[in-house]
């Protein structure tokens, strides 16, 4: 049977996540992200998360708490290629979703993300608000999406709820292979 967890992010992960960043160049990132990504790994801004499968790394996301807003804003989200539509991006987030809700100090009302066309509907599926689309939001030329998620509107309880079903979707779905 699979092993699919989600835990916090530990330094012996780092191969992984950069081993997933890479794996996801160039359609989901621009190869100047690496060194952000790195400088997050090495001085992040908030807890980060992995999923994994049997073992193995396999997705990565966290958030960081603004402390002059009432917000929190989702770092990375990125799964390995091969987890691409596995579900894995879903537990992810509501993961995310449920450590702010409980643990946020301050406690916080909204959680933003930026994020590219391709994930923006992802988002959106998951109860996101779209606030803005910015062409060539990105450095790289790509434009930005801005989306947002009011805390306000649900329960811890019920952000668990969707949380524990998007990890029985997604084991469902990895014991079907391929995703």
């Amino acid at each position: 049977m699979t092993q699919l967890r989600v835990r916090p992010y530990d330094e012996a992960d780092r191969a992984g996540v950069l081993a997933i960043f890479d794996g996801n160049l160039p359609e989901y990132f621009g190869a100047g992200d690496r060194e952000w990504l790195i400088q997050t790994l090495d001085e992040p801004d908030g807890p980060g998360f992995v999923v994994t499968v049997d073992g193995k790394v396999a997705a990565f996301g966290g958030y960081e708490l603004w402390e002059h807003y009432n917000k929190a804003l989702l770092y990375w989200g990125m799964a390995a290629r091969g987890y691409h539509r596995c579900g894995l991006g879903k537990l992810l987030l509501f993961e995310r979703l449920v450590h702010i809700a409980q643990y946020a100090d301050p406690p916080t009302r909204y959680v933003t993300v930026d994020t590219s066309p391709a994930i923006a509907p992802f988002f959106r599926h998951c109860g996101f608000e779209e606030m803005a689309v910015w062409p060539e939001g990105y450095r790289s030329g790509m434009t930005m999406h801005e989306l947002r998620f009011d805390l306000a509107g649900v329960t811890v309880a019920d952000l668990a709820v969707r949380r524990d079903a998007a990890h029985a979707e997604a084991l469902a779905r990895l014991e079907r292979q391929p995703c």
